[in-house]
């Protein structure tokens, strides 16, 4: 059993290494941040991932969301009280709370040899039903955004995004002329970005920043002109709601 360490904190990565090698647990490599963790579980392949959910711009569940194929099985570290998250005994990982002790993370290593016959799968709803128990992160501390970028992945300034967009199910960050596929949905995105964005539609994400001009349309609904010259469509029921962003 192969395992990667993934933890922004030197010191806490240095003692797991040391832990993991007591309990003889091969480790395939550390990560710091949640892009490395998404580069190294891509080149190492590991078994397991030990894996921080309290990462700055790319938390623990935002690896978990982004990872391909094949899948390692999860075990997450976290500062949160284990009774809070019972939820975690019923998905298809671990966890271990910080500070994490020797017998706690073999136990964690034991259930995960178990599991790794079976490649149990994290999926969205799991993620989504734990991630209900932390307290989110505020918009101010996320001024990045996650992306896809061919095989690999990128963090974006959200104040270079004109737009996020959805079609099919799947959600886009628009650039300039680059699109770039996203794994949250258009709901999380704006739940991340706050003020700095405002819904136009269903399917439409506008930074308000890059609003030249608003128009009204004779049905009720408006149109926004960016500053690139695209157009985007403002529902009828939003359109109260972008004219007070952009006023604001």
């Amino acid at each position: 059993m192969r395992v990667l360490i993934v933890d922004d904190e030197p010191a806490a990565r240095e003692r797991l290494r040391l832990m993991l090698e007591e309990l003889d647990v091969e480790v395939a490599g550390e990560a710091a941040n949640g892009v490395e963790a998404l580069e190294s579980v891509d080149r190492l392949r590991p078994d397991v991932l030990l894996l921080d959910i309290a990462m700055p711009e790319v938390d623990g569940f935002d690896v978990v969301r982004y990872l391909g194929e094949p899948r390692p099985l999860v075990i997450f570290q976290t500062a949160h009280d284990e009774f809070a998250l019972e939820a975690f005994e019923h998905e298809a990982l671990d966890y271990v709370v910080k500070p994490v002790t020797l017998v706690r993370l073999s136990r964690a290593l034991d259930r995960a040899r178990d599991r790794i016959s079976s490649r149990a799968v994290l999926d969205r709803a799991a993620i989504d039903r734990i991630q209900a128990l932390i307290a989110k992160p505020t918009a101010a501390t996320r001024p990045r955004i996650l992306v896809r970028e061919g095989r690999g992945h990128r963090l974006i300034a959200l104040r270079d995004i004109d737009r996020f967009s959805a079609a099919g199910g799947l959600a886009y960050a628009h650039a300039g002329t680059a699109k770039y596929l996203s794994d949250y949905t258009l709901a999380e995105i704006e739940d991340r970005t706050g003020s700095l964005f405002v819904r136009a539609s269903r399917g439409d994400l506008v930074n308000v920043e890059r609003v030249a001009a608003i128009s009204g349309l004779r049905d009720g609904s408006a149109m926004l002109v960016l500053k690139d010259g695209s157009k985007v469509r403002v529902s009828r029921r939003r359109t109260q709601n972008v004219r007070a962003a952009l006023e604001s």
